[in-house]
């Protein structure tokens, strides 16, 4: 659990935001702050989980959730109950070498490899575009040499997307 959590005001302004539905856009709203979302912007949240909080039906939360994840504001699997809100990291840049390692290992902990392996990419591409500007950036690849598990998965072995 977080005692901070980032939101950018220009969310009021996003079309993609705006262009959802009450319930959805405080479905999205609650994902960003909930007390289970982490610094890796991936964390677990079962359903009735969060229709307790929202005091919802379960029904409800399902139903917010899809038109968020058919526009690509959430990432989900329904198998694992995990998420990751895509962009996180344009958002919310690892700050130092402690918190980049924090990141990483809350990323490998996830179950759910589809969820997993969109955290890792945009983890690589936020760290990627820190290096553009800063040569002291390393890639999450030269990071990770005894993590089997997360330099195991698709992406980061070189078999998938990049």
């Amino acid at each position: 659990m977080r005692d901070y959590s980032k939101i950018s005001p220009k969310v009021w302004r996003s079309p993609r935001f705006r262009g959802q539905a009450d319930d959805s856009r405080l479905l999205y709203v609650y994902l960003l702050t909930c007390e289970h979302q982490s610094s890796a912007g991936c964390f677990r949240l079962p359903d009735a989980y969060a229709a307790e909080n929202l005091n919802w039906p379960i029904e409800r939360v399902q139903a917010a959730r899809a038109p968020l994840v058919a526009g690509e504001m959430v990432s989900h699997d329904p198998e694992t109950f995990e998420y990751f809100i895509p962009r996180w990291f344009r958002h919310n840049p690892t700050t130092n070498p402690k918190h980049l390692q924090g990141v990483m290992r809350l990323i490998s902990e996830l179950d759910s490899d589809p969820i997993r392996e969109a955290a890792e990419a945009e983890l690589e591409e936020s760290l990627e575009s820190k290096a553009q500007t800063s040569p002291n950036v390393v890639s999450v690849r030269e990071k990770l040499p005894g993590n089997d598990r997360l330099t195991g998965s698709n992406y980061l072995s070189g078999n998938g997307r990049g």
